[in-house]
């Protein structure tokens, strides 16, 4: 991304755009590192100063720039750790007060899903259930290999310690976890890149268990403990915050420069079964006629889109979930199994139930 001319980056709006106060305080960590933050700014198109305003903006590709300097300049010193440790709750306005003030733990996880894009365009996430447990994923919507595993432990470590301290001790201790020591017992969170040399000096601060070398981002909840209460749950201050969200979400979408990613990261938010082009249309407030249109000059169509989602929804589910084929085929919004069956193959080449025995592997690459 840090290579897109300058008239491709002044045409991503909406989703494509990074609230101002993250970079700040990324800027600031580095700082604090012993760094000298002036570097990461420079031949940006902001400055330390434009950054001070609450509702400050900068474009995907300046922040990525910025970001590949700070991991280069303080990377190894655990900038990721660090960092979540200064995105405090208040720093994510909206959605952090929604979450903050969901009745439950899971309605507060739902939040983040759904308005996750609104703070960090790049990522998207998906839910899926379990007998027991829930997983939770994270997925680059963007090709940004040098910051993946940065990113990816910052949100996850970001999010376990807002957790932490928002969840109402004594409902986690009535679902049967109480949380002594700082731990909350039987939450995991998986990353794909090695154990990081850094990562043993933080271990013991952290209020869930680390693993890398995974095969996916993913955090593992119990399902109970979602039922906890949230520490200032306020179902009316939760509904208001998730309303003002809606609202920013739906105006990005609708100002956002490239179509295509527009619909796959609603689509990605989205349970199944996913809707039909008239209503998709009706999202963006156009004629299904208008949406075809502007989805052929992307050298795209609806329906290859949807397919795409769902068959990273599908291995999502066969890989991580004891779901039978059917369970998964129904949860993907077919009503018949041999539907389903006759997709899967045309995307990997296999059946569901021989992807499942043999492994990811053989796979092509999942993402849009």
């Amino acid at each position: 991304m840090a290579n897109t001319s300058p008239d491709k980056e002044r045409q991503m709006l909406g989703l494509f755009l990074v609230p101002g106060v993250y970079m700040r305080v990324l800027a600031e960590t580095v700082g604090k590192l012993g760094h000298n933050e002036r570097q990461l700014y420079e031949g940006l198109s902001f400055s330390a100063e434009d950054l001070k305003a609450n509702d400050s903006r900068v474009f995907v590709t300046d922040a990525m720039v910025m970001a590949e300097r700070a991991v280069t300049l303080a990377g190894d010193q655990g900038l990721s750790f660090l960092l979540a440790r200064e995105l405090r709750l208040t720093i994510h306005g909206t959605l952090g007060l929604a979450a903050l003030t969901s009745p439950t733990m899971g309605e507060a996880l739902d939040s983040v899903r759904r308005y996750l894009q609104l703070r960090v365009p790049f990522l998207t996430m998906a839910i899926n259930d379990t007998d027991d447990r829930v997983l939770v994923t994270t997925q680059a919507q963007f090709d940004v290999p040098g910051l993946y595993h940065f990113l990816a432990e910052t949100v996850a470590t970001t999010l376990m310690l807002l957790a932490d301290q928002l969840i109402d001790r004594s409902s986690a201790a009535a679902m049967g976890f109480e949380i002594t020591d700082g731990k909350i017992p039987g939450v995991e969170v998986h990353l794909t890149a090695p154990e990081p040399g850094y990562f043993r000096n933080f271990a013991s601060q952290l209020p869930v268990a680390f693993q890398y070398q995974q095969s996916a981002e993913m955090i593992i909840f119990p399902k109970k403990l979602l039922q906890a209460k949230m520490r200032l749950a306020d179902a009316d201050a939760s509904r208001m915050a998730r309303d003002q969200c809606e609202f920013e979400l739906q105006k990005a979408l609708k100002d956002q420069g490239d179509i295509t990613y527009a619909i796959r990261n609603m689509l990605h938010i989205m349970p199944g079964p996913l809707p039909s082009l008239e209503v998709m249309a009706e999202r963006f407030c156009v004629s299904s006629r208008t949406l075809k249109r502007r989805l052929a000059e992307k050298d795209t169509t609806y329906r290859e889109i949807v397919e795409g989602v769902l068959k990273d929804r599908a291995i999502q589910l066969l890989r991580y979930t004891n779901q039978s084929v059917s369970e998964i085929a129904y949860e993907l919004g077919y009503a018949d199994l041999s539907n389903f069956s006759r997709a899967f193959r045309k995307w990997t080449g296999k059946s569901a139930s021989e992807f499942r025995e043999d492994g990811p592997d053989p796979a092509p690459e999942i993402g849009p």
